[in-house]
């Protein structure tokens, strides 16, 4: 891998870590600045490698699988293609990580669960970074308050740049800690044509026939709403029906999205 010739020094130099300082790569957001005996892996479950960028569309099952060699509290992060940085915790913000023990591979989420993350992310290529450390690491000042979505825990920062300028605070002290890195690419299906919602109106609805699946109408109107400067807040999926808040400054808007056979109920209220 190529790495840039860049590095975070200024950030850190105040901190008195600039002898030691982190670089940016191409692929790999941050690469640990000392080298030691602990190592992470991250890869998903398309990508035994975790060198390469598989495919996942708004109804495939995307898995996370992290191992390292030592017993280490892992964090997995994830930058989409918008700069938008979530904390991947199955339950939840989890302020001391997962801890995984040495020689095993922890997968996020959890084999037999369902996650609708996916149906948060706009198109293009996502990084995941995973951090692991010796000891617990306090991540709660970089959430954003009272903000969670189907695993994923949103955060102030935004981009890769500001994941490791946060991360450059948190992580203390330097030595010991280490990365990893993986990417996936979110692809779309061309639907054709779609009824237009007015999220400016209390309630809009429409009703129509699409040979398509629930996930797919869900994304097409969730990347609808991004157009329109909205952001995912929640995201909740079931077999016949899919529903989310989005959210832009203080307004927000619900979208519900209903399947029977053919046919799609789509409903987007206004909720402030």
């Amino acid at each position: 891998m190529t790495l840039f010739k860049v590095s975070i020094s200024l950030l850190l130099a105040g901190l008195g870590w600039a002898s030691a300082a982190p670089q940016l790569s191409a692929q790999s957001i941050i690469v640990n600045p000392v080298q030691g005996p602990l190592k992470v892996n991250v890869r998903t479950n398309r990508d035994a490698s975790g060198n390469g960028t598989p495919s996942y569309g708004p109804s495939d099952h995307l898995e996370f699988y992290t191992r390292v060699n030592q017993d280490a509290y892992v964090y997995l992060f994830n930058i989409d293609p918008q700069g938008r940085v979530n904390l991947l915790a199955g339950g939840g913000l989890q302020a001391k990580g997962n801890f995984v023990k040495a020689n095993t591979t922890r997968v996020f989420p959890k084999k037999g669960d369902e996650s609708p993350f996916l149906l948060t992310l706009p198109q293009g290529v996502n990084r995941v970074l995973a951090v692991a450390s010796p000891s617990p690491l306090n991540v709660q000042d970089l959430a954003q308050a009272g903000a969670s979505q189907s695993g994923a825990v949103p955060l102030k920062v935004t981009g890769q740049q500001g994941l490791a300028q946060a991360l450059s605070i948190v992580v203390k002290p330097v030595q010991g800690w280490v990365t990893d890195t993986a990417q996936y690419a979110v692809t779309r299906r061309n639907l054709g044509t779609l009824p237009t919602l007015d999220p400016a109106a209390r309630q809009t609805q429409v009703r129509f026939d699409k040979d398509a699946r629930l996930s797919e109408v869900y994304a097409a109107y969730a990347d609808r709403l991004r157009a329109a400067g909205y952001q995912p807040v929640k995201a909740q999926y079931g077999d016949e029906r899919a529903t989310g808040v989005f959210a832009a400054g203080s307004r927000q808007v619900a979208l519900d999205v209903r399947k029977s056979g053919r046919r799609f109920d789509v409903k987007l209220e206004r909720r402030s």
